[in-house]
């Protein structure tokens, strides 16, 4: 359940309701209008504590803003929008030497009827130091939104999608704001207004509470009748001089547009002024003129008359601001408002977001939701935090994609760098086969080459070798030598006994070598050294003795 409490100030009153809502349906809980000379700290403290109102969320007016206009091309992004409407703002400021220091503003765009490539900025200035005169009157309290009434009195009617309608709020000035199909169109301010009436009777009644009495007790006369109350007839013809221009001033308004508006809404102080709304509709006879009433009062709710609700509009409608539906765009407070907003559905159009529309029904009444208008803050957030996870997610099936990709091209060739060196090892396999089978080989022939003879003691060591002898020896070692072995040295180390000196790149050549010097008989009791490998070359020397 939501309760919010609306204060609307002006210079020597205060209207307050205090709004509750469940679910749909809303009910005035307090409400009142009193006139303050001065005192408005003490005067909030003691509305604040008649409403119990301590730790409700405060929805309230600015006072003293400026309308202006500006043309927009629609062409523009939302960026390049927003810094076109600041140029204009300065400019503005620049040519009527405001100083842009102490004033705030915002603004709402909306389409632009007559030129489809225009939108047009409706921009509200305020000065800073209204606004923190007011803020610092309800220090310590829950200050939810400051907002002009221009656009949050829309919060008391409910506007169909294409109607035209003008609401004339009729406060110490008069400000009518206008609504083609749907969306605020034009905000207009008049010098003339209620301020001027109760100033005028003031004078002489010497108090503002008495003065409005006078007006309470006024009934205007019209075509129909003709009929004064002899006790305000003294101040008729300022009352009605006054209206007169109002009424003048909101025809011309009204018929400047190119679609014709169809009901004139009548509020604010004028309204406790009988009548009020015969004398716009004598003057107005295009258009249906009435007293607004809040949508969610119906007929059989007050025991109160309900001009007495009326009597307090402009706070009725910033409570609902309180309640959600305050157009965030002209909110001059920093503080974030929870709940739906009906201003930013309704009122808060961005022509960059389109112009789609949809409609809902519920309970009674219809609430219309602009899908083209600027998001919250809160929905921004969300919409960023499930943009990051959409974006988040599709980086990660990319990504998990890639590396799946990356792990399956390792694997292929971790299979082709497996299977290659099976290969190589069945190669080797195949070359330790055959290196061991030549082992063998070469083994008996070291053996062989390394094996001890015995010595046989040749007892004719001394005999006398005949001169042949040598050459002779060396004649068969020419043709026994095997072509890859080559004799470093001959040498008779004694009268018989031969030392050889040979080299070959194989042992094999050397065994068979040795071999055949056994084996043809060239020498007798033959036996080497064992071969001795430098570099490509082995070495080996074999001894015997001549036959």
């Amino acid at each position: 359940m939501q309760t919010s409490l609306g204060v609307y100030i002006e210079d020597n009153i205060i209207k307050y309701a205090k709004l509750q809502k469940d679910k749909e349906n809303i009910k005035i809980e307090n409400y009142n209008m009193v006139f303050y000379d001065g005192g408005l700290d003490q005067t909030l403290n003691r509305i604040i504590s008649e409403t119990y109102s301590y730790k409700v969320p405060i929805s309230i007016n600015v006072s003293n803003e400026i309308y202006n206009e500006f043309q927009i091309s629609s062409l523009l992004n939302k960026k390049d929008t927003k810094k076109a409407v600041k140029i204009e703002y300065e400019m503005l400021c620049s040519e009527k030497d405001y100083n842009i220091d102490s004033l705030e503003h915002r603004y709402l765009l909306v389409e632009e009827k007559q030129e489809a490539d225009k939108q047009k900025a409706l921009n509200i200035i305020v000065n800073k130091n209204d606004i923190s005169k007011k803020s610092m009157a309800f220090d310590g309290r829950k200050l939810n939104t400051i907002t002009p009434i221009s656009t949050s009195i829309v919060n008391l009617t409910e506007i169909q999608e294409r109607e035209n309608i003008a609401i004339v709020n009729i406060e110490n000035k008069t400000k009518i704001t206008t609504v083609i199909d749907g969306q605020i169109y034009q905000i207009d301010v008049l010098d003339e207004g209620m301020g001027m009436i109760l100033d005028e009777i003031n004078k002489v009644e010497n108090s503002y509470s008495k003065s409005y009495d006078v007006c309470k007790n006024m009934t205007l006369y019209t075509q129909n009748s003709s009929e004064l109350y002899s006790e305000t007839s003294e101040y008729m013809g300022l009352v009605t001089g006054i209206l007169y221009k109002i009424v003048q001033k909101t025809k011309e308004i009204i018929s400047q547009f190119f679609s014709s508006v169809e009901k004139v809404y009548i509020t604010g102080l004028g309204t406790c002024i009988n009548n009020i709304d015969l004398y716009f509709q004598d003057y107005m006879p295009e258009a249906k003129c009435e007293i607004l009433k809040p949508y969610f009062i119906g007929k059989e709710t007050t025991q109160m008359p309900i001009k007495e609700y009326v009597e307090v509009n402009s706070a009725i409608a910033l409570a609902l601001d309180g309640l959600g539906m305050v157009n965030k765009e002209v909110n001059f407070s920093k503080t974030k408002v929870a709940g739906g907003s009906k201003g930013d559905s309704l009122w808060s159009q961005d022509i960059s977001f389109g112009t789609i529309k949809s409609y809902f029904v519920g309970l009674g009444r219809s609430i219309k939701e602009d899908f083209s208008a600027p998001f919250q803050s809160f929905e921004k957030t969300i919409i960023r935090m499930c943009s990051l996870c959409v974006i988040l997610a599709v980086m990660f099936v990319i990504f998990s994609h890639i590396i799946e990709g990356q792990i399956t091209d390792k694997k292929n060739e971790i299979a082709g760098v497996i299977s290659k060196v099976d290969i190589e090892l069945s190669e080797i396999d195949s070359d330790i086969a055959l290196i061991s089978g030549r082992t063998a080989t070469y083994n008996s022939l070291i053996q062989e080459l390394t094996a001890p003879k015995e010595e046989i003691v040749d007892v004719t060591t001394k005999r006398i070798v005949s001169k042949d002898a040598i050459p002779n020896l060396l004649n068969r070692v020419m043709f026994a030598i095997p072509k890859k072995v080559k004799l470093t040295s001959i040498e008779n180390t004694t009268a018989t006994h031969i030392v050889i000196k040979a080299e070959a790149e194989k042992y094999e050549q050397l065994g068979y070598f040795k071999a055949v010097l056994t084996t043809s008989e060239i020498l007798k009791n033959v036996k080497s050294t064992p071969g001795q490998k430098s570099d490509t070359i082995v070495q080996v020397t074999i001894e015997g003795d001549l036959p």
